[in-house]
């Protein structure tokens, strides 16, 4: 488990899925956290239900509830601190800001089916940026409109113009992108970790 601070007063714990579903239960168990609701669950889903609650123990010092609410975004029961969680097939990462609304999102670096689908996430002016090869653009690209849409808690936006990116340029260490939606404007910053970029969106008015 990784543990990093972002801008704004956000942090991000991150977990490499690598333990099989008995480890991750008695690791749950050992620490109090409830786990016989997910044991009907298909395999995928109870590692990522058990690595999901030993972050959320691991970030506030103790078991909580996640909950979800009418747009399915996820906040914990009786605390006021704004969360976000996202999943891949390798890591599960939560994000934490006790201020200010966020969404996160992570993708795997090497995830090339992104190159063919940028006409459905890239509108003309990112295109003219974001040069038709480029892997990695494309990758942080996507995960910065996902975050977007996981902090305005609308999974009906229209990716292509709804959400609008400034041109930017890859970092070494991190990527700070600005992008626009309904009327906000947002900082997004992405790091490479564990194989996968993971990036965190905050709206820079709030």
């Amino acid at each position: 488990m990784h543990e990093m601070t972002y801008p704004m007063g956000t942090r991000v714990l991150v977990w490499r899925l690598e333990e099989e579903v008995p480890q991750l239960m008695a690791l749950c168990r050992e620490k109090g956290i409830p786990v016989d609701d997910v044991l009907d669950l298909p395999v995928k889903r109870q590692r990522e239900k058990a690595a999901e609650r030993l972050l959320l123990s691991r970030a506030f010092g103790q078991p909580v509830v996640l909950c979800h609410d009418g747009q399915g975004a996820p906040f914990v029961e009786g605390l006021d601190v704004n969360i976000s969680i996202t999943h891949t097939t390798r890591l599960v990462a939560l994000a934490v800001n006790e201020r200010q609304t966020i969404g996160l999102d992570a993708e795997l670096e090497d995830r090339k089916q992104v190159l063919r689908v940028r006409d459905k996430f890239l509108n003309a002016e990112e295109q003219a940026f974001i040069a038709d090869g480029d892997q990695i653009a494309h990758v942080v690209a996507w995960t910065a409109k996902e975050a977007v849409i996981k902090a305005e808690r609308n999974s009906a936006i229209d990716w292509t113009e709804g959400i609008r990116l400034e041109p930017f340029a890859i970092g070494a260490d991190e990527t700070v992108l600005t992008a626009r939606c309904a009327g906000r404007a947002y900082r997004l910053t992405c790091r490479a970790m564990e194989g996968h970029y993971v990036t965190v969106a905050v709206a820079a008015s709030e």
